[in-house]
């Protein structure tokens, strides 16, 4: 089966409306994320170009139909759909035009299709024949993968809502008419009138959702296109997997996620080095060839609880930075399982955040998923408790104990970070267990400390190391902490916390002869992370370890 092809439609070719007066393409938007994402590129469209144009300005509309009937009013210019919307949008009163199409698949080999997949979970004991019954998830009423094609090889009928309705047991199909068709959105997760809403205000709303609506056990059998089970990966793997295949050439990775990387054939380029504890510079223009020292792994817990110790953290809440971490994940509980013998931490703490790990499982049920479930537990910055200052917040707001890097506790206290979680924060409100059962001030990580990992690190493919690091280091002489064009932007400052880099890096630094990812994590590292290999699941891994990487 195919998918038609997704594309952009405007009021007529994007020559033409980019040869009105004004230069400028409003483009409609769905929700709150996409206007955010639409705002940037509209601020950064004016940055590069020149004030001649073109422009770019955003509209906000509650659904694409909205947004096409926008377009129809001269009220906007553009806006992405999936194909099946593209034929709507082309039939009468709209009669708009589709002008550029997404390229998917690789570089050598572009495509402006993809597949329409009906995916199930592994352990089915049913087949395409016999899901009359099932219960469905769908991304959307009118959409080519969720709903158009299945429902067209399915049920062959022009009254395909109702059919739909009969057909399976229950389903959520946003965009249905939930007071029509009430089974069409008897498994949607919106609350209220967001329930099968037409945008992401539906948790199961898109690929994503409907994905997410499977994963989550609601549904038997999720219509999507080819390319979301792989968005399923978490997120850094995925990203190895891009850079493996050619796909892309370097990112920053947790040393957990460098052994993957190493496993599957890449190799680490230049290291982060860090800050001194009270954030300030210590290296200057030595820093570059300045051997990597790692950070300390910490367990860090309020003052206020002053009967907790190492020796009693068994049922409490735990906050991890991220599974497969060094310091939220491989570290703690390689401890915990080398006393345990056990890889069931869900039932080693009572609750946690963990992100990366199972939604409907304990260790996700601290998560706050920046008040958006679709992001609950997600293991990226979509997750408020992401990272260490992330896990740090879940200490703050729900949990016992939280996993980071050290001086975590020192970067977001005493007025050193203005979010309101943190800004009223004291140093001296929390302290660091230690492995002998004692407590001891955040400041004496040197000897309170669960281990030394090794610092975070550029990972690339061998044939693009050389590369990479000299476009690195020449791109840190411009925007790096001394940089040329500092004040224009910050290579180690984010909007958010840890976005590329570490926030706390003074800057990349050459690896020595540490160029193999064994040497670059060391004997001890290693030994850890094989110590917690029974109780890490990574079909990425798995596979570069068959492949014999």
């Amino acid at each position: 089966m195919r998918l038609a092809v997704c594309s952009v439609l405007c009021a007529g070719a994007l020559g033409l409306c980019l040869d009105v007066p004004e230069k400028t393409v409003r483009w409609c938007t769905i929700s709150s994320h996409e206007a955010n994402k639409c705002y940037s590129f509209r601020d950064n469209m004016n940055n590069v170009l020149s004030v001649e144009g073109p422009h770019v300005t955003c509209v906000e509309r509650t659904s694409y139909l909205e947004c096409i009937k926008a377009i129809v009013a001269n009220k906007a210019d553009a806006v992405t759909i999936d194909g099946g919307l593209v034929f709507e949008a082309g039939l009468a009163p709209y009669n708009l035009k589709p002008v550029v199409a997404e390229f998917y698949g690789s570089k050598d080999d572009p495509q402006t299709h993809h597949y329409v997949v009906a995916v199930v979970k592994k352990g089915s004991d049913f087949q395409l024949n016999q899901l009359q019954g099932k219960k469905s998830c769908h991304t959307g009423l009118g959409w080519s993968p969720g709903w158009n094609i299945p429902i067209g090889i399915l049920l062959p009928s022009d009254l395909v809502e109702k059919a739909a309705a009969k057909f399976f047991a229950d389903s959520c199909v946003p965009c249905a008419d939930q007071t029509a068709f009430p089974k069409l959105c008897q498994l949607c997760a919106g609350k209220g009138t967001d329930k099968c809403a037409c945008n992401s205000h539906e948790p199961y709303f898109g690929y994503s959702g409907a994905f997410k609506c499977l994963q989550d056990s609601v549904g038997d059998v999720s219509f999507v296109r080819h390319m979301t089970v792989f968005g399923g990966l978490k997120e850094n793997l995925f990203q190895i997997h891009f850079i493996q295949k050619g796909e892309a050439d370097a990112m920053s990775l947790d040393g957990g996620f460098i052994y993957t990387a190493g496993k599957c054939g890449l190799v680490p380029v230049l290291a982060e080095n860090y800050l001194s504890q009270d954030g300030k510079e210590q290296l200057g223009s030595k820093c570059v060839n300045t051997p990597v020292e790692g950070y300390y792994v910490v367990a860090v817990v309020k003052k206020s609880d002053a009967d907790l110790t190492w020796d009693s953290l068994r049922g409490k809440k735990s906050c991890h930075t991220a599974v497969g971490t060094s310091a939220g994940w491989n570290i703690p509980m390689g401890f915990i399982y080398n006393q345990t013998g056990s890889c069931k931490f869900d039932e080693f703490f009572s609750q946690s955040c963990a992100p990366g790990s199972d939604p409907a499982s304990s260790l996700c049920a601290l998560c706050n998923g920046s008040g958006t479930p679709a992001h609950t537990c997600a293991p990226n910055s979509h997750e408020g408790y992401y990272g260490s200052s992330g896990a740090l917040r879940c200490l703050v707001e729900k949990g016992d104990v939280a996993f980071v890097k050290y001086p975590t506790v020192l970067r977001n206290t005493d007025g050193k970070n203005p979010e309101a979680w943190a800004k009223d924060l004291k140093q001296e409100d929390f302290q660091l267990l230690c492995l002998d059962g004692t407590r001891k001030p955040v400041t004496e990580a040197q000897s309170c400390h669960l281990a030394i990992a090794p610092s975070h690190a550029v990972v690339s493919r061998k044939d693009k190391a050389d590369f990479v690091r000299r476009m690195l280091f020449n791109q840190q002489e411009l925007f790096g902490r001394n940089g040329f064009e500092y004040m224009m932007f910050q290579l180690f400052k984010s909007s958010s916390k840890d976005l590329l880099f570490s926030d706390d890096t003074e800057c990349l630094t050459n690896l020595q002869d540490r160029t193999t990812y064994q040497k670059y994590l060391g004997p001890e590292y290693l030994h850890a992370i094989a110590n917690m290999r029974q109780c890490l699941h990574s079909e990425l891994l798995d596979a570069c370890t068959f492949h014999g990487n």
